[in-house]
């Protein structure tokens, strides 16, 4: 949801123009079946759109305009812009201080953190819907959707959670998933520091009850998406990898 891709008519070709809503950085690859049609760069093709919610991708048009053509195009797309170098910023708990939960899943947990799974280093705590969620570390406000109110275990849910993604200073992104319908505190481009509260936590996309799901990853120069272990700190310590079952 928030990313379309139409064709449109002028004069004697059709521009292929994308529109964001929910997000302003994703990479996207464009791929086309053709007949008698020229395309204006090389199909296919993978481009990034950091900052952007609105760009033409690319024109298509007859080679000889004394024979029919056709066009055929798909589109697939990631969150987030390659050029990532992580940096060793610790980074806080996206809870408040004073509060302690339950992690419910640690990295590469077999429930939806296999290794893989491009949530492979995220973390999930028990946490009950409402609860003020804070940026463990400081950035831009690059996907925010708040409009989800389904929930469930099925395939049909997983690309319905609410979330607040942020670009980090070093071209990595966080991102809180499941957060309650409407329960965004911030707006899309907004700068956010780090402890600052964000949303609010819910039950919403893939989820079998409620909790934050909390994970910083990268697109990778291949266009995949590729999980990042962080350092955390928390009451017991700095920890890269945090202990299922354990509060914090």
């Amino acid at each position: 949801p928030g990313v379309t891709v139409v064709a449109e008519h002028r004069g004697g070709s059709y521009c292929l123009v994308l529109t964001t809503t929910n997000c302003v950085d994703i990479t996207i690859t464009v791929d086309a079946s053709r007949e008698n049609t020229a395309s204006s760069r090389p199909i296919p093709f993978t481009v990034d759109t950091r900052g952007k919610q609105h760009m033409e991708l690319a024109t298509f048009e007859p080679q000889s305009i004394s024979k029919p053509w056709d066009f055929h195009y798909r589109y697939q797309w990631l969150y987030g812009c390659p050029g990532a170098i992580p940096d060793d910023t610790v980074y806080m708990l996206p809870f408040s201080p004073a509060a302690q939960y339950k992690l419910l899943q640690g990295a590469h947990g077999t429930f939806s953190h296999q290794a893989g799974s491009g949530n492979d280093y995220a973390n999930d705590w028990d946490m009950p819907e409402g609860t003020v969620v804070l940026a463990a570390r400081g950035g831009v406000v690059v996907g925010l959707r708040v409009d989800s109110t389904a929930h469930g275990v099925g395939e049909r849910f997983k690309n319905s959670a609410n979330y607040v993604i942020l670009r980090h200073a070093d071209g990595t992104y966080g991102e809180y998933l499941h957060l309650l319908p409407y329960g965004a505190l911030v707006k899309l481009g907004e700068n956010v520091q780090v402890g600052q509260a964000i949303a609010h936590s819910g039950n919403s996309g893939y989820t079998s009850r409620p909790h934050l799901h909390f994970g910083v990853f990268r697109i990778r120069d291949d266009n995949t998406r590729e999980s990042l272990p962080v350092r955390i700190r928390t009451s017991k310590g700095i920890k890269t990898i945090l202990e299922e079952g354990r509060v914090y």
